[in-house]
C-alpha cells in the first residue's frame, strides 16, 4: 500500500504528544537532561581556558559552569552522552506507543545492544553526510533526509546497522521533498526560539542559558515526536522490517 506522507499530520502527532501525560514527564526529563549537559560542557571548556582568557569572559560565557577538574567534567560529558542517548531511545519507542504508560517493559528493551547500534549508524550516517556535503551541498542534504529514519528504525524495530540505513531509505523513496520541508519548518523553529534567548542572554548570560536548555529540550522533544509521527505514516505503507534486522549486530 503507498502512502503519501502528511506534512500536517506530522506536525500535529508532535504537538499531540507533547500534550500527553507522558510527554509532560519526558520535557521535564529533557529539561533536566539539558541543564546538566550545559553544566558539564562549560565546566569543561571553562576548565580548558582557565588562565589563557580573563576570569571575567569566561564567566560570561560560561554562566553554568562549576569548579571541577577536567577529568572530573570530561568523565560526566561522557557519561551525559550515553545517558542521552538511552533517554532518546526511550523517547522514540514512548512516542511511537504507550506514551502515557512510560516507561514500560517494551520502552526499556535491549538498551545496551540498541546503544551499541545507533552508535554505528550515527557515525555512519555523520560521515556520509559530511562526504556528501563536500560535493556542493546538495548531496549531502539528499543523504541527511535518505537516513533520516536509520535510528528509528533500530529503536523501533530493533534493526541491525545495513538493515536500519536500508530502512531509512526505502521509508524516504517518494517522500524526501516533503522530509526536507519538514525539517526545515522545524530547523526555522528552532532557529526563531535559539535567538529570541540569544539576545536575552547578552542581557543576562545566567538567565539565558538556562531558558534555552528547557526551550531547546521543548523544541528538540517535539523534533522527534513529529520525526516520529512522519515514521509511522511511511512504515504503513513501506512494507515489513527486514526479517535479518533482530538478528543482525
Amino acid at each position: 500500500m503507498d502512502t503519501t506522507l502528511s506534512i500536517s499530520d506530522a506536525l500535529q502527532y508532535g504537538i499531540d504528544r507533547l500534550l500527553s501525560r507522558g510527554g509532560a514527564i519526558l520535557f521535564g526529563l529533557y529539561a533536566a537532561f539539558q541543564l546538566l549537559a550545559q553544566v558539564s560542557f562549560q565546566s569543561l571548556f571553562a576548565e580548558f581556558l582557565a588562565g589563557t582568557v580573563p576570569a571575567e569572559q569566561i564567566a560570561r560565557t560560561y554562566p553554568l559552569a562549576v569548579d571541577v577538574p577536567v577529568v572530573v567534567s570530561a568523565g560526566v560529558t561522557i557519561l551525559l552522552v550515553l545517558a542521552g542517548m538511552v533517554l532518546t531511545i526511550v523517547t522514540m519507542r514512548a512516542m511511537h506507543e504507550n506514551i502515557n504508560r512510560l516507561p514500560t517493559a517494551d520502552h526499556l528493551r535491549r538498551l545496551p545492544r540498541t546503544v551499541g547500534v545507533i552508535l554505528v549508524v550515527s557515525v555512519i550516517t555523520f560521515l556520509a553526510i559530511m562526504i556528501g556535503t563536500v560535493f556542493l551541498i546538495i548531496p549531502g542534504i539528499f543523504l541527511a533526509v535518505s537516513l533520516v529514519f536509520s535510528q528509528l528504525a533500530v529503536a523501533l524495530e530493533d534493526a541491525g546497522v545495513m538493515s536500519a540505513l536500508q530502512r531509512s531509505w526505502s521509508l524516504t523513496a517518494g517522500h524526501r521533498l516533503r522530509l526536507f520541508v519538514l525539517g526545515f519548518l522545524i530547523a526555522i523553529l528552532g532557529g526563531i526560539t535559539g535567538g529570541i534567548f540569544g539576545v536575552l542572554g547578552v542581557i543576562s548570560p545566567l538567565a539565558g542559558n538556562i531558558l534555552s536548555a528547557i526551550v531547546t529540550s521543548l523544541v528538540s522533544l517535539y523534533g522527534l515526536g513529529v520525526l516520529v509521527g512522519a515514521y509511522q505514516q511511511l512504515a504503513v505503507g513501506g512494507g515489513s522490517p527486514p526479517s535479518e534486522a533482530v538478528s543482525e549486530m
